[in-house]
């Protein structure tokens, strides 16, 4: 019974120290127009995820859907709907499961043009070289691509 307990004890321990040195990183942001909905794509998440945050700034936001690929192949969508404005959507992943090629989203502003969706992950081990560049954005109006 000791033992047991000295081990739940040492499990929680552990799991506390892991946590603590979580840390925050700012991937970067987006504009996003208010009479089309913008499509963006972000790459190199090769770090461990806890979870990645998305924010609404400027504006309330609509999003088609924030959808995450993992390195093998499987696409997931994690998120559908409105996001109002100054509000934060958090995903989070289970322990081993995020290992993610990348984030896709297509959102639009509601009534500010130019408003935007920032995104930022809670991860151990921040590695700038591995991390999102440059995002991929391409901007799409009635299904034609307006930019790239």
């Amino acid at each position: 019974m000791r033992k047991s307990t000295l081990a739940i004890l040492g499990a929680v321990l552990l799991a506390g120290a892991s946590a603590a040195r979580a840390d925050v990183h700012q991937i970067g942001s987006v504009n996003v127009s208010n009479d089309h909905f913008t499509d963006v794509s972000w790459e190199h998440f090769e770090g461990a995820v806890e979870r990645l945050q998305f924010v609404a700034t400027g504006d309330t936001l609509d999003c088609a859907h924030i959808s995450v690929t993992y390195r093998d192949g499987t696409t997931l969508k994690v998120f559908e709907g409105v996001m109002l404005k100054d509000s934060i959507k958090t995903v989070t992943f289970p322990q081993g499961d995020s290992r993610m090629r990348h984030v896709d989203f297509a959102c639009k502003a509601r009534t500010v043009d130019g408003a935007r969706i920032e995104l930022s992950a809670v991860s151990e081990g921040w590695d700038a070289r591995q991390w999102a560049r440059e995002p991929h954005v391409t901007t799409r109006e009635d299904s034609v691509v307006i930019s790239r």
